[in-house]
């Protein structure tokens, strides 16, 4: 049954602090964004991922006495014109929405907020949903169902996309987008899982899926129609990480770069930083304590990471230059593969099957080539091709089978 909800209702105009209309060029050339809202530990080689999810309600004595009463409170602020902002609440909810508006009708902002199921604020069990936007055309939709959800919206700029999708406890999201046509969809299950996104420019495309306890995972991109794609499934007692970096080179814009990376299991950790154009990483982990790195910068680099059914699994692919490929793809447990690519079209594939496998490759300058295939246990191999010197046609086939 739905309870009585108080909202407190702001029609903002000429004096809004951000009353005249702000020009955002697909997010301009520097790494902008508030304060605390850049997800900053995207750029840290560590697995902190904590959203900022910031508190902003102005009157706070209307908003305990609402709750005492047992019902929710909301908070539309809205200035400009042709906004549109909808809070559908039950249980005992907080929420809060801000709303600048330079459009026409066919243009005009939208936010709707759903929440059911929260607690009361003296338990600090009720969910909470900050919103704002500015600019035109701009939507946001956030749904919580459960206890303790934290989620916080921030758009500046034309036509961008976020969707909010929260149930089970306690989870956290940040999404900060600026610029033109970007879209983040996240969605968290079950309970204390963390995401935070951060993206600028136009037509970037973000896709974070979390289902498990104590997933974290961080998505930042900036440039022009960069793609992500994460998806976190755990058991209960799952412990999984997961970054992506992608950007041009010297805090440029880096444009048609694409990362997808899927764990199950138990610890596992991804990372993947592409700086450049036109790279695609794509790592996949099944099992428990395993870690995958992919490090590209250039442009028209691929990495293909795969490891299945083991256990303390690593693999490390770092490339840099023009038209790099490296593929790697382990079975069973206690595996390593490291390949490392200087140069251009270089080639590296490593496949492993078995026990206590060992690879790792080097190649530097031109048209190397190599592929390692080892099926068995306990092999090891070790390939160098000129490295860091300026030229090479080589060629490596090493096929080990026990």
């Amino acid at each position: 049954m739905k309870k009585v909800i108080l909202t407190l209702v702001f029609a903002v105009f000429t004096a809004f602090a951000f009353s005249q209309a702000q020009s955002y060029q697909c997010g301009g050339d520097d790494d902008g964004g508030e304060t605390g809202h850049r997800c900053p530990q995207i750029d840290q080689r560590d697995d902190s991922c904590n959203p900022n999810i910031r508190f902003r309600v102005l009157c706070r004595d209307e908003m305990r006495a609402a709750i005492s009463a047992g019902a929710s409170y909301s908070q539309a602020l809205q200035g400009g014109k042709n906004n549109e902002a909808k809070i559908t609440q039950s249980g005992q909810n907080i929420s809060s929405t801000l709303q600048f508006g330079n459009g026409n009708q066919a243009q005009k902002n939208s936010i709707v907020v759903d929440q059911s199921d929260g607690g009361g604020l003296y338990k600090q069990k009720y969910n909470y949903s900050y919103v704002s936007q500015w600019g035109k055309g701009n939507d946001a939709d956030v749904t919580q169902s459960g206890e303790k959800q934290r989620s916080d919206v921030d758009q500046k700029g034309d036509f961008n996309d976020a969707t909010v999708d929260q149930s089970g406890h306690r989870h956290r999201s940040e999404v900060d987008q600026k610029g033109e046509s970007n879209k983040v969809l996240v969605t968290q299950e079950d309970c204390e899982n963390r995401a935070e996104v951060y993206q600028k420019g136009c037509s970037n495309d973000s896709d974070q899926y979390q289902a498990g306890r104590l997933n974290r995972v961080c998505a930042k991109q900036i440039g022009h129609f960069n793609e992500s794609d994460q998806r976190q499934i755990g058991s209960s007692s799952s412990y999984n990480k997961a970054k992506v970096l992608q950007q041009g080179n010297g805090q440029a814009k880096g444009y048609w770069n694409t990362a997808d990376q899927e764990q199950k299991g138990y610890k596992n950790k991804a990372y993947i930083t592409q700086k450049g154009n036109n790279n695609k990483a794509e790592q996949l982990q099944d099992g428990n304590k395993n870690y995958l790195e992919s490090v590209q910068t250039g442009n028209g680099n691929k990495s293909f990471q795969t490891q299945l059914d083991g256990k303390n699994n690593e693999a490390l692919a770092m490339q840099r230059g023009k038209r790099n490929k490296a593929t790697q793809d382990q079975t069973d447990e206690d595996n390593t593969a490291i390949s490392r690519q200087i140069g251009r079209r270089n080639v590296s594939i490593s496949d492993q099957k078995g026990d206590d496998n060992y690879s790792t490759i080097f190649q530097g300058a031109k048209f190397n080539f190599a592929k390692v295939t080892q099926i068995g246990g306990d092999q090891s191999s070790i390939i160098e091709q000129n490295m860091f010197s300026g030229g090479g046609f080589n060629s490596v086939i090493v096929l080990q089978t026990k």
